[in-house]
């Protein structure tokens, strides 16, 4: 039974892995073969039970195929965006205030007023885009607005196999990114009341009384809105292993339940009567959980919580009735339900981050659970405080530490080394002073009374936050890892499920399989050369230096993207005029001596320019469809807009593209196309 969701996310994982769309007749037709098959086995050949469990496994799998080829297809289309800036007019669905003071609108019902854009239907996707600095007036959930934006479309992945924003952007039913060029000109002024405005006023309130990073944590802690923290701040909370506070899951339901019930019962308790004839316990646990299912509504309902919410309500469920708490079962049936809600989830790193580390914490930590209880005897408030601050505490991070390592490895190409520590101080803070005091902060601001208690609040904050900085400036805080391979991050997460599902001895085969995919690391060759999708970026990778050379300007993303997976110390940006060890550069190109690569500025075919080719075995331009070069590949700016981001190898010459790599999916959208336009149907004559 444990396995009945990963049979299903495996069926999901074979249709979002494909490169060509397949077709759901495939699906179909095994979904029906495996049903025929359990039913003619079970009623008429019951000791074939190895054959039973194959046909299961058939309907499982093929049920995750189908139900993902559903979810795919009923999604609006991307339509087409205007290279131009285009007015814009929709009602407001929620209101992103970020670090830099600007504010991120989410915009729904959109419709174009300038032509030829005017002539389309109003979108079904959402458009997000981010107001100037200036432009402060008040906007709510539920204002109808106008206003002259720049859009584009999602992007694709920089480099190859990196971050899949199409995807994303398909199944999160997001048509556009942009910006705003002119301040919001508000046409209809009817706020809509809603959750959402319970969170946004939450959140400019606490902007207003703690705008500084604390306030930007605090915000997401209690509303679940995020706000852009600096890149130093988030670089100290990724480095230091600290990352998971910043996002709403398990650890922050489970502080949230535990407070209340916990006060609760002792609150009850201080009464003889009602702690004789009232049922304190069922009170305490029902109040915990009606307030933590409150807590997650009110901080979105993200993914991750979700699945923290099925669990507890389950172990809410086990603790009323007297069952065992610590069970598998309980995060296996969070997991189905996740999928059948959104068979998508399964490519979502929220979702595998947490269920690997809650199914290492439920296998794992009944280990040290048992080994504890021979020294119960040992009463002593030492040995009680070593034992859950210390032992248990250590357990846990280990535990739920280690089993993500991979999936940060795989995701953000970094190692971090010192998470155990930074943990071991930073979630106690976060359970004993940081939740509790939030807490108080929300009960006490619908009276005016939450300055004293949020300001408490943010010097904790504050704490966590110079902790994780000072972590990550030790040594080796955050190794940077190059591409980790699909294949061997699959088999991790297969040998996981093995060590942690199976109860014989073959359990211990899934740690063969899991250090055989991690590995996987030491089978990858690094790419020697990497192209941007927009053909405006050219990284080179020299031993430990990156030699980039841009058209335009350098994306500082993209670069540090770069430089984790091509694993160099270094950047070096190369221009015009410019010459080094390894290049020699002018205003026409720029020779690299040692890969033998020509990079071309100019379309001016002189003689040294031919010379220069005869020494090049691969020639870039920055050109549109423009070569000096006939007798070795020409990676131009056409060829990066046509097939994406581009991946060299050298020697021998390897090259391999985003388009090759993604497929021919209805969310992959090549460079050079524009979209499908919202048009109505035409009348009929």
């Amino acid at each position: 039974m444990l396995w009945i969701p990963i049979a299903f996310a495996i069926g999901c994982l074979i249709y979002f892995l494909l490169l060509v769309e397949p077709s759901p007749y495939w699906g179909i037709a095994a979904f029906l073969f495996g049903s025929v098959g359990c039913v003619i086995i079970r009623r008429y050949y019951t000791a074939y039970l190895g054959c039973h469990q194959i046909c299961c496994c058939i309907l499982l799998i093929s049920s995750g195929f189908c139900l993902s080829w559903w979810q795919t297809h009923r999604q609006e289309p991307f339509y087409a965006v205007p290279f131009h800036a285009a007015i814009i007019q929709g009602k407001i669905k929620s209101v992103e205030y970020l670090s830099t003071g600007k504010r991120r609108l989410t915009l729904q019902k959109v419709g174009f007023i300038t032509p030829p854009e005017s002539d389309q239907q109003e979108w079904k996707r959402f458009v997000l885009f981010t107001l100037s600095k200036k432009d402060q007036q008040k906007l709510e959930n539920g204002y109808v607005i106008q206003v002259r934006v720049m859009l584009h479309r999602p992007s694709s992945p920089q480099f190859v196999g990196g971050y899949d924003l199409q995807f994303r952007s398909w199944f999160k039913n997001i048509g556009a990114y942009g910006y705003a060029l002119e301040p919001v000109i508000i046409l209809d002024e009817q706020p809509v009341y809603s959750i959402q405005t319970l969170r946004e006023k939450i959140a400019a309130h606490i902007r207003t009384v703690a705008p500084d990073s604390s306030g930007v944590i605090a915000q997401v802690l209690l509303t679940g809105i995020g706000g852009e923290l600096s890149p130093n701040i988030r670089h100290a909370f990724a480095a230091s292993g600290l990352a998971h506070l910043l996002a709403i899951a398990g650890l922050h339901l489970g502080i949230v339940m535990a407070i209340v019930t916990i006060s609760m019962r002792w609150l009850l308790l201080r009464s003889q009567v009602l702690a004789l004839y009232w049922p304190v316990k069922t009170i305490a646990i029902v109040t915990g959980w009606s307030v933590g299912c409150f807590y997650l509504v009110l901080t979105g309902l993200h993914l991750p919580a979700m699945r923290s919410l099925l669990m507890a309500s389950i172990v809410m469920l086990a603790l009323l009735y007297n069952r065992p708490v610590f069970s598998k079962y309980n995060l296996m049936l969070a997991a189905l339900f996740l999928l059948l809600l959104s068979p998508a989830s399964v490519m979502d790193v929220s979702f595998q981050m947490s269920m690997a580390a809650v199914l290492a914490l439920v296998s794992g930590y009944q280990l040290i659970y048992k080994w504890l209880e021979k020294y119960q005897g040992r009463d002593s408030y030492l040995y009680r405080f070593f034992r859950i601050y210390i032992l248990e505490a250590s357990w846990v991070s280990i535990l739920a530490g280690t089993a993500v390592v991979p999936v940060v490895m795989f995701y953000f190409h970094e190692l971090n080394l010192y998470f155990i520590f930074a943990n071991l101080i930073a979630v106690p803070l976060m359970a004993l002073w940081i939740m509790p005091l939030g807490l108080l902060t929300l009960c006490a601001m619908p009276f005016g009374g939450d300055y004293i208690f949020l300001k408490l609040m943010t010097i904790g904050i504050h704490i966590v936050i110079a902790l994780a900085e000072w972590v990550s400036y030790l040594p080796y805080a955050s190794i940077a890892v190059p591409i980790f391979p699909a294949w061997g991050y699959a088999l991790y997460f297969f040998g996981l499920c093995i060590l942690c599902l199976c109860i014989t001895s073959i359990r211990w085969v899934g740690v063969v399989i899991m250090v055989i995919g991690l590995c996987s690391l030491f089978c990858v060759v690094v790419p020697n050369v990497v192209t941007a999708s927009n053909g405006r970026m050219i990284g080179i990778k020299d031993q430990h230096q990156l030699l980039l050379v841009c058209q335009g300007g350098c994306d500082k993303p993209t670069t540090e993207e770069w430089q984790k997976v091509l694993k160099t110390s270094q950047v070096k940006f190369v221009s015009a005029n410019d010459y080094g060890e390894n290049f020699t550069c002018n205003q026409e190109y720029c020779f690299f001596t040692k890969q033998k690569i020509l990079v071309l500025f100019s379309s001016e075919k002189k003689q040294q320019q031919f010379d220069i080719c005869r020494q090049s075995i691969l020639e870039f331009s920055f050109l549109w469809n423009g070569a000096i070069c006939r007798n070795i590949p020409v990676i131009n700016k056409k060829s990066n807009w046509i097939n994406g981001a581009h991946s060299i190898w050298l020697p021998p010459l390897t090259i391999s593209t985003d388009l090759e790599d993604r497929g021919q999916r209805p969310w992959v959208i090549e460079p050079i196309q524009r979209g499908i336009p919202k048009m109505p149907m035409a009348q009929e004559e």
